[in-house]
């Protein structure tokens, strides 16, 4: 996505802490650790002339990610409740056709159905939170995933941190876990991405 105010510049962006949209570096100001664009800028200082502006990121609470993560889990769930159900049926089809269940064809099929089935979570979430920062279910429920200063996240960050959701989600959600006792919220795919989930404006 380009900078909010120069549509031609898509590189080196960083988000505004507080409305979360995108800009350039010429569009923001740092303060205190964190970037504000022009109009977010002069709230800000109003905040702090009046002692209210925040010291840290507005990090989303837990059950606020928990429900985004339930969204993104229903909505790949229904792509892949009808393609595991078509990918039955055309095995049951293959089977009685050969007589012989498939073999190794029907071994192949059922591995590159597992590997979808592992595969399309991480990429689902690897290219939407390196492209805009939110999945579906982060839209919904209004969070964004940030770098720990508030900037936009790189790819190398998106991507890692999908990898290891994947990895470590399977693994009876242990990745989660830490969300609820640390200070930064942050769950184990935060810690090895080096990143935030923060609210934003709906």
């Amino acid at each position: 996505m380009p900078c909010r105010n120069h549509p031609d510049l898509v590189e080196g962006l960083v988000r505004c802490t507080r409305c979360g949209r995108l800009f350039c570096r010429d569009c923001v100001i740092q303060l205190r650790g964190f970037y504000y664009c022009g109009g977010c800028k002069a709230e800000y200082v109003r905040d702090v002339q009046s002692g209210t502006a925040p010291g840290t990121l507005d990090l989303a609470s837990v059950g606020r990610r928990w429900g985004g993560s339930l969204i993104d889990t229903m909505a790949l769930y229904a792509v892949f409740i009808p393609l595991v159900m078509g990918v039955g049926f055309a095995m049951a089809a293959l089977g009685l056709a050969t007589e012989g269940g498939g073999g190794a064809f029907g071994g192949v099929i059922i591995l590159l159905t597992y590997g979808f089935l592992l595969g399309a979570p991480v990429v689902y979430e690897g290219l939407m939170v390196s492209s805009r920062g939110q999945t579906l279910g982060k839209m919904a429920v209004g969070v964004r995933i940030v770098s720990p200063d508030g900037s936009a996240v790189s790819r190398g960050q998106a991507w890692g941190r999908a990898v290891a959701k994947m990895a470590l989600g399977s693994c009876a959600g242990i990745t989660f876990l830490p969300a609820l006792f640390t200070k930064d919220r942050t769950t184990i795919h935060d810690m090895v991405a080096k990143t935030r989930v923060v609210r934003v404006e709906r």
